[in-house]
Formats: C-alpha cells, sequence, structure tokens
C-alpha cells in the first residue's frame, strides 16, 4: 500500500482517519491550552483592528496583514471574544496547512511520505506554538506549501496551463498575509517558470496575475494608512525598528547578530529532533523520477525564509514556519523512504511515535532557545497577563482609572484594549534606569485615540479614583513606598487612591490633573497620530 510513490495522496479509509485525528489533535490540542488573554502585543493590535482597520495607527503593525484580518472580521461577526476569533482562524489555518503538506509530501515522496509529514507538521512545537499565540503566523506555513504545491503541479502538469498561472495567483494572495512572505516564495514562482518553458510572456501574464490578486488587499491597506507615501514611510521607520536591535544589515552588534542566527537555527530545526535519525539511513536512498527538481523545490521553498531569518530579522519561533513546513516535508519524505528500506509498512505507527516526540519536545524542552517556543513560555506569559490584568478589573470596580506602563512585561497594548475608557500612560525607559536628559515624550493612550504630552508630563483621566502603575517585577522603588502593591513572579503592580486634587510624581515624570493647570489641553483637542 505504502511501497509506491504516486502522486496522489492516499485516499483509503485508514488514511482519511488518520488525518481526520490530526485535524482534530490540533483542534484539541490547540482549544484546550490556549491562553485566556492576547498573548503577543502584536495581539493587542489585532484585537484592535478588529473594529479599525489601519497600519498607521498599528492596527495592525505594519505592513497591515490585510487578508488575516478580512478572515478575523468574517469570524468576529459571530464570535465576540478576540481571543477566540484568532484562535479560530488559527485552527482554519493549521488545518489547511495540515493538508496542504500531506498533498505536496505524498506528490513527492509517495503516499506514506503524505501522512507523515502532516504528523510532523500537525504536532511540531513551533507549529504547535503559533497556533496557540500569534496565529497569523500559522499562514506562513499556508503561503510556503500552497505555493510549492502549486508549483510542483505546474511542472509536472504542463498539460494544464491552470497550474502555472494558479501559483502566480497563490503569491498574491500570500502577499496579503504576509507581504514579505511573497518576496521570499519569487523563487519557488520562477523556478516553475524555468520548468515549464522559460517563455517570457507566460512570465508577463503570471506577473499580471499577481497584480490583480494582490491589488485588493494592497489597494484597501494603502488608503487605510493614509496614502502611498504615508504607507512606505511606514514600512521603512517600521523596518528600521524592528530589525536594527538584531540585523547586522542593520547595524545590530555583532553579538546580537549571531544570537538573531542562533534563535533561525534552533526555531527551525527544534522539531527535527524527531526525524533527523533518518537522514543517514536514507543518504543514498533512490527518491524516484525527477529527484533533482524534487529537491530543487524544497531548497527554494527553505533557503530564502530560513536565510531572512538569519540575516534579517526573526523576533518569535513561530515566525519561522514557512521554512519549518518545508523541512517537514522532507522529513515525511526521510521517514518514508526508511520504512521502505527496512521494508515496513508500519506508516500510522512511526507517525504516532513522531506525535508522541513532538509533545514531549512542546512540554519539556531541551534547550533556552527551544524553551521559547514551548507551553511553558505559553503558560508563564498567559498567567502574567491573565492575573494582572484580572487586577486591574477588581481594581476598577471603584471608579475609573489611569493606567501607568513603566517597562512592565505586561504590553500597554493589552491595558489599552482592555481597558478602553482608561487612560493608559507609557513612561520612557526603566525604572531601574536614571532618564536621560532627551528622554522621549510620555504617550497617553485611550478611547480617542493617543496623545503625546510635552515634555515629562502626562495626563491623568478626569474623573480618576486610582492610579495604577505596572513596572518590571524586580523594581522596589522607595517612591513607591506609600503605594499599595500587587503582583507575582511575573509581574508587578503598585495603586493608589487620587482625589483629583493634586499631581503624581513617578520618578521624574509628573502625570497632571486638570485641575492642577489652566493650561491643560484635553486629549481630544491633541493632534492625532
Amino acid at each position: 500500500m505504502f511501497q509506491g510513490k504516486p502522486a496522489v495522496p492516499d485516499v483509503s479509509a485508514s488514511a482519511r482517519i488518520f488525518i481526520a485525528f490530526l485535524l482534530a489533535f490540533i483542534v484539541v490540542t490547540r482549544w484546550l491550552l490556549a491562553p485566556h488573554r492576547l498573548y503577543y502585543f502584536d495581539s493587542g493590535n489585532f484585537a484592535l483592528a478588529l473594529d479599525h482597520f489601519n497600519p498607521a495607527l498599528h492596527q495592525p503593525q505594519p505592513p497591515g496583514y490585510p487578508l488575516f484580518v478580512a478572515l478575523s472580521k468574517i469570524i468576529y461577526i459571530w464570535v465576540a471574544r478576540p481571543e477566540r476569533v484568532f484562535l479560530i482562524a488559527g485552527l482554519l489555518g493549521a488545518c489547511a496547512a495540515t493538508l496542504l503538506v500531506r498533498i505536496l509530501a505524498a506528490d513527492l515522496f509517495g503516499r506514506a511520505a503524505g501522512l507523515l509529514a502532516a504528523a510532523l507538521l500537525a504536532s511540531n512545537p513551533v507549529f504547535w506554538f503559533g497556533g496557540l499565540t500569534n496565529q497569523i503566523r500559522i499562514f506562513l506555513a499556508v503561503s510556503a506549501l500552497g505555493v510549492a504545491l502549486l508549483s510542483w503541479r505546474a511542472v509536472t502538469r504542463p498539460a494544464s496551463p491552470g497550474w502555472f498561472y494558479a501559483v502566480f495567483g497563490a503569491l498574491g494572495i500570500a502577499g496579503g498575509f504576509r507581504p514579505v512572505e511573497a518576496t521570499l516564495l519569487v523563487p519557488v514562482v520562477l523556478w516553475a517558470w524555468w520548468q515549464t518553458g522559460r517563455g517570457f510572456r507566460r512570465l508577463a501574464l503570471g506577473a499580471a496575475v499577481t497584480a490583480l490578486t494582490a491589488l485588493p488587499w494592497l489597494a484597501a491597506t494603502v488608503i487605510a494608512a493614509g496614502g502611498p507615501l504615508r504607507f512606505v514611510g511606514i514600512i521603512h521607520d517600521y523596518a528600521q525598528d524592528q530589525f536594527q536591535g538584531t540585523s547586522a544589515v542593520y547595524g545590530a552588534t555583532r553579538q546580537a547578530a549571531y544570537g538573531m542566527v542562533a534563535e533561525a537555527f534552533v526555531w527551525n530545526f527544534f522539531g527535527s529532533l524527531a526525524w533527523i535519525w533518518a537522514v543517514p539511513l536514507v543518504i543514498r536512498h533512490s527518491w524516484g523520477p525527477g529527484a533533482g527538481r524534487k529537491f530543487q523545490l524544497l531548497a527554494l521553498g527553505f533557503l530564502p525564509p530560513f536565510l531572512f531569518s538569519s540575516i534579517i530579522h526573526i523576533g518569535d519561533p513561530d515566525q519561522a514556519l514557512a521554512s519549518v513546513s518545508i523541512l517537514c516535508v522532507f522529513g515525511g519524505g526521510a521517514l518514508a523512504a526508511v520504512l521502505e528500506r527496512f521494508g515496513s509498512r508500519r506508516v500510522f505507527t512511526l507517525a504516532c511515535a513522531m506525535i508522541v516526540v513532538h509533545t514531549v519536545l512542546f512540554f519539556k524542552p531541551p534547550s533556552k532557545l527551544a524553551r521559547a517556543a514551548s507551553y511553558k513560555a505559553v503558560a508563564e506569559v498567559d498567567g502574567m497577563n491573565r492575573t494582572a490584568l484580572n487586577a486591574i478589573q477588581s481594581l476598577r470596580r471603584d471608579g475609573p482609572l489611569t493606567i501607568v506602563d513603566w517597562g512592565s512585561s505586561v504590553a500597554w497594548r493589552h491595558l489599552q484594549y482592555y481597558f478602553p475608557d482608561d487612560y493608559v500612560v507609557v513612561l520612557p525607559g526603566d525604572p531601574s534606569i536614571p532618564a536621560s536628559p532627551g528622554a522621549s515624550s510620555i504617550m497617553v493612550y485611550h478611547r480617542e485615540g493617543m496623545d503625546a504630552p510635552q515634555g515629562a508630563a502626562g495626563w491623568i483621566r478626569p474623573g480618576t479614583r486610582r492610579i495604577v502603575c505596572l513596572v518590571p517585577v524586580d523594581v522596589t522603588s522607595p517612591e513607591f513606598s506609600s503605594w499599595h502593591h500587587l503582583g507575582n513572579a511575573y509581574y508587578s503592580l503598585y495603586y493608589r487612591d487620587y482625589s483629583g486634587s493634586r499631581s503624581i510624581r513617578i520618578g521624574s515624570f509628573t502625570l497632571i490633573s486638570p485641575k492642577d493647570t489652566e493650561t491643560f489641553v484635553p486629549p481630544s483637542a491633541l493632534n492625532r497620530m
């Protein structure tokens, strides 16, 4: 049953049952372990985008991810909680990626490889982590696998030109989920063109298909951001801000650049520990007709995203999911070759063993870097967010708050989303480090938008009953000696009652009450971002 290498996935009853099991595994494990609150800072950006899409306001962060926002908005019609909205969107993407990896691996290496690759991806620790924390990144795998599959079909089925143009259409759609992803997939698309005749007329028509599929989401994003020039400026500034700390190309230190290379390597190959042992056993295996083209496709699908992660940017484990998904295709092929070499038909047994190994890696990571893609990281961050936000919610029962974030690990974007009627005041710097003379202005976030008061003074919300200040967990400043304290091992929260009759001093910053100055300018009158 699994000895041949037909270019179609296995449709036997046992195979269908196993794929159904994998999809159920994805749904159950993600749903049961999902964070109770928004996870990343970026998650707050996406939550705000559900009501108002504008990359200029980081709703969500540039470049906007318009197709993911559109998908989430559709789900939002029926599901009120953003945490569940994004979880459902991620489940849809994860199931799609699992089906795509099965078909692609079966096309390349046979039916057994398809089932094994599906098991490897569905349980991969980084894929699992992305499905729980930042679901937009699941669509990196969907895009990479979709474009690779269509490219292979275009090359192996030249009599059906629709496959070729579908590759270019998929590239335009992939850009709507992450524009840089479309750029990284261009080598795969050009490979399909090169392998199918290299006609420049066909290339021009393909490019037109990409433009037509990208134009709707690109136009909507540019308009929402305020026009082409503003959009380009936003992208440039965001790239500088994100990349300069870790990429040598953007001026990062050698130590920081090496650290990013290590992250890219670990997060890409972390899940490969389950199957890497199979590679030496099949290094001389006959991979069937067109073996050279198969590995060309996988190399072009893997190397550009991996090199981008290593040299330009990777901030979180799930940003590696495009290259991780391609590794799972190769892993499925390698495991299937081992079975063929030893005459074994225990495909489902081996697939289940891979799921068990991946599950152990997800809950018991072998290294510090691997821990960032584990359930331990998910549980700690969710515990911090949940307890801190619940504590603030309990304080708010007595009336409105002014919430101050001074270098806390609790994202101020979450504070802004969960407490839209209060002011969220973001102080620059870290309370353990004295403020420099040229420190950035205090930022004040509230329902109407964002304000940047001049100097080191920020606004107190009119009607405030309590001032709440979140600081790093290890900060024990004497200035908070008269404040009440709440917190645990992951966050530290100080609060005090406020009568409305005086300003509040926090470090070198001052929070100003409207009653304290005749020159107070209400936030609604200040210039909006």
